[in-house]
């Protein structure tokens, strides 16, 4: 469990950082990108477009190191929920959920389409940050998710110890039969 946790971390981590770097030099030159790719991601929803019930959009800083500069943070003994209702195409999906676990605290997650329990994650990867950045950014992956028009998406987090049960966005793909092999 612990190696295929540092592995989805690092998977995670390549994603973030080619994304920093992307948006930092666009903002940085103002050169548009020729393939259109640089802050175009359609499989994304943003935690903080999302219907928020405890919570509340945070910077992070450095901005480029989240998707759209900002997150999601719980505070910390309430439960905190993020949902969206989807748009998608009847079919089955793998799910990413990009968080954040500076080294502090034991926050949980747990996944819903429509109220029915899909996964569930604690926050316990003791990352080399007390922050909310690149070096605390994760994901936790869920595959094989059957998904229809209309389905609502909802992600319940609760804090603990100071770890804000923070949330940058949720990737919805559809499942390839490569991917499920």
């Amino acid at each position: 469990h612990k190696t295929l946790s540092l592995l989805t971390y690092q998977a995670g981590h390549a994603i973030v950082w080619r994304d920093a770097i992307c948006d930092w030099f666009y903002k940085i030159s103002g050169i548009p990108d020729a393939g259109g790719r640089v802050g175009h991601h359609p499989n994304r929803i943003e935690a903080e477009s999302m219907r928020l019930t405890g919570y509340i959009p945070v910077d992070v800083t450095p901005w480029e190191t989240s998707s759209g500069g900002k997150a999601v943070a719980c505070g910390e003994t309430i439960g905190c929920s993020a949902e969206t209702t989807l748009d998608r195409a009847a079919g089955w999906y793998n799910l990413a959920f990009q968080y954040f676990d500076p080294d502090r605290g034991l926050p949980h997650f747990k996944v819903f389409v429509n109220d029915q329990s899909v996964g569930a994650w604690s926050a316990d990867l003791h990352l080399p940050s007390q922050a909310l950045n690149g070096s605390t950014s994760t994901r936790y992956d869920l595959s094989g998710i059957a998904l229809r028009p209309g389905d609502v998406l909802k992600i319940a987090g609760r804090g603990e110890g100071g770890n804000p049960a923070a949330l940058d966005y949720v990737e919805i793909v559809p499942q390839t039969p490569e991917a499920s092999r």
